[in-house]
């Protein structure tokens, strides 16, 4: 009968053992969480102060919970008497057959990197890359998004924008208009660059502080070439280039100036047989 007795209370000894550590593990979990979450807090607002962009700042937020999350479970694993050595081994060996098993997803994660840390560009930055033209939306570690600007979502590997041309519309202030325009060869030079110079300082979207350069640059066949480059603010390129356009079409038919465009004259000869 004592015998029978002795078994149980080593049952319920053993119940109880593995409840306390149950319970110790629970605890150091649900603290191990809480100061987690509080210093990835006080890390972000310290690193909000720096000048990184929002998509790099996601990047580390990203990284630093794993890293916490991934401490306090070991810990929470160690007081139900797991051995946190063995598990490290598994877990460099699996982690090892991984990386050679995704070797190219590895490559894409490093590329990732590598765009989010040399910051060629931000989000909102219209850029241009593989033939691609769009505003950046988020930067993943696999991908980068781009929203072209007829609305579709593009989707890049990281390899390619690593690897690739990449032109950034959006990096400085002033963007410069370049364009030509064609006038026929019975027009005074000088009047045509005096009504193209009004009409680009006239405009408010101008970037009056830089003079525009207005120039005779071509003779064709049919017409001469005047080439005007004038500046404005880097998000009005699009506006400002599209009023240049209306407004000179407009002054020119004010003022009598003719555009040419390609004619063709016919002469039919009519030849009666003898």
């Amino acid at each position: 009968m004592s015998k029978t007795f002795n078994f149980s209370d080593q049952i319920l000894e053993k119940l109880v053992s593995n409840l306390s550590h149950l319970g110790e593990a629970l605890l150091v979990l649900a603290i191990g969480l809480l100061i987690a979450k509080m210093a990835s807090k006080v890390i972000m607002k310290f690193i909000e102060k720096s000048n990184y962009d929002e998509i790099i700042l996601n990047f580390i937020h990203t990284c630093m919970k794993t890293v916490f999350y991934i401490i306090v479970v070991m810990m929470a694993l160690s007081q139900l008497g797991v051995n946190i050595s063995s598990l490290l081994a598994v877990f460099t060996t699996i982690s090892a057959a991984f990386a050679l098993a995704l070797k190219d997803t590895l490559a894409e994660i490093v590329d990732g990197m590598k765009i989010m840390f040399s910051r060629p560009f931000q989000k909102g930055d219209i850029i241009e890359v593989d033939g691609v033209t769009g505003k950046i939306q988020e930067i993943s570690l696999l991908y980068t998004f781009l929203l072209t600007l007829d609305n579709k979502r593009i989707i890049i590997p990281n390899s390619t924008m690593a690897s690739s041309r990449l032109i950034n519309y959006s990096s400085e202030d002033f963007r410069r208009v370049d364009l030509t325009i064609d006038v026929d060869y019975e027009s005074d030079v000088d009047q045509v660059k005096k009504l193209i110079y009004n009409v680009v300082m006239s405009d408010p979207l101008c970037a009056k502080e830089m003079e525009p350069l207005i120039v005779l640059s071509e003779y064709k066949d049919s017409a001469i070439t005047f080439t005007l480059r004038a500046w404005t603010k880097t998000e009005y390129y699009e506006e400002f280039k599209f009023n240049i356009l209306e407004k000179i079409k407009k002054k020119f038919d004010e003022e009598g100036v003719n555009i040419p465009y390609p004619q063709l004259d016919i002469h039919i000869k009519n030849h009666l047989d003898a």
